[in-house]
């Protein structure tokens, strides 16, 4: 299947600005744990950037809600790891680097394990994938994830600590950062020569609150 075809099975990439390349997202209205937390101050889901700007766009709903559904299908796997590849292929080495959820979050532990399967299909590719979803993450092993995959637990509190519970996690800060602060708020908002969300040599990634 060529990109157009695939796409239209499950929608396609998104490419935010700040990225070296490529991301994929659903509605942040699907998170579960985020959506607790949305109304509740001092929370990093309170001012959720994937609530506005961009993200409310009426096509940019539409392209989310392809992407969830396409989840369902028993093809996903194989499309998605097809897509990644041919999207990338023409890439420098620099830019092989993918996010997963610049919006929204995990959705089940199937999920995660297909997420694992993309990734082991496509090992030339490093990823990246934040979640606040604690309970879907404390159930594997570091050793059963990827070598090519970040997993990182997102902290709900600004200005609060890192999870403990977990190997790699990032935070939000207004005051006093914890760990790597990621340079994108000096640099136009985007990542640069950065990768370290991507690096498991960096345990802690703190993001300055925007």
């Amino acid at each position: 299947m060529n990109i157009k075809e695939l796409e239209k099975e499950i929608g396609r990439l998104s490419n935010p600005s700040k990225m070296p390349a490529y991301a994929w997202g659903i509605s942040a209205k699907r998170c579960i744990t985020g959506s607790k937390f949305v109304n509740q101050k001092n929370t990093v889901c309170s001012n959720c950037y994937a609530l506005k700007h961009c993200y409310v766009f009426p096509n940019t709903i539409a392209m989310q809600e392809l992407r969830y559904s396409g989840l369902g299908l028993l093809e996903w796997v194989d499309y998605m790891s097809e897509l990644i590849t041919q999207k990338y292929k023409n890439l420098d080495k620099s830019r092989l680097f993918h996010r997963w959820f610049d919006s929204g979050d995990l959705q089940s532990h199937e999920h995660l394990m297909k997420i694992f399967k993309v990734c082991e299909l496509t090992p030339h590719i490093k990823y990246w994938l934040a979640t606040r979803e604690y309970k879907i993450i404390s159930k594997i092993k570091y050793k059963d994830i990827p070598k090519n995959l970040v997993v990182r637990a997102s902290g709900i509190k600004i200005d609060g600590q890192p999870p403990k519970f977990w190997k790699w996690t990032s935070t939000v800060h207004t005051k006093k950062p914890i760990g790597h602060v990621c340079p994108a708020y000096k640099q136009d908002g985007e990542c640069g020569s950065c990768r370290s969300c991507w690096s498991r040599s960096v345990k802690q990634v703190s993001y300055k609150e925007h």
